[in-house]
């Protein structure tokens, strides 16, 4: 890796992370700061739900690479959104994917948008 891309990588951070129906979590929004995040938490708390949803926002299907009806939050429509704010040397740079409600299976393909 150059200089240039290491630099680029180590400024580079998640400064807003949005769950909507995912796991656990009905609604989250958490605001982040530079620097290193601690996650701490009582077993089933969803800290590693966290991990897993900035996951999504990459190219595959998640850490853990569970089907779309075992992200979506039980009791909820069926859909899961994501979205990140990261903010980096060259701008702002706004992520989000999930699936519709009633689509768990995901027949309609996951969406993912980039500034949009």
């Amino acid at each position: 890796m150059t200089a240039d891309a290491k630099q680029l990588r180590q400024q580079s951070y998640v400064s807003k992370l949005t769950l909507t129906n995912f796991r656990n979590y009905a609604a989250l929004s958490l605001d982040l700061a530079p620097g290193a995040v601690v996650l701490s938490g009582d077993n089933g708390a969803g800290k590693t739900n966290l991990l897993e949803a900035i996951s999504f926002l990459t190219p595959g299907r998640g850490l853990r690479r569970a089907p779309y009806a075992d992200v979506a939050r039980e009791g909820g429509d069926g859909g899961f959104a994501l979205h990140a704010r990261i903010e980096g040397p060259e701008g702002q740079v706004e992520i989000g994917t999930g699936i519709s409600g009633g689509d768990a299976a995901g027949e309609g393909g996951r969406k993912v948008r980039i500034n949009g």
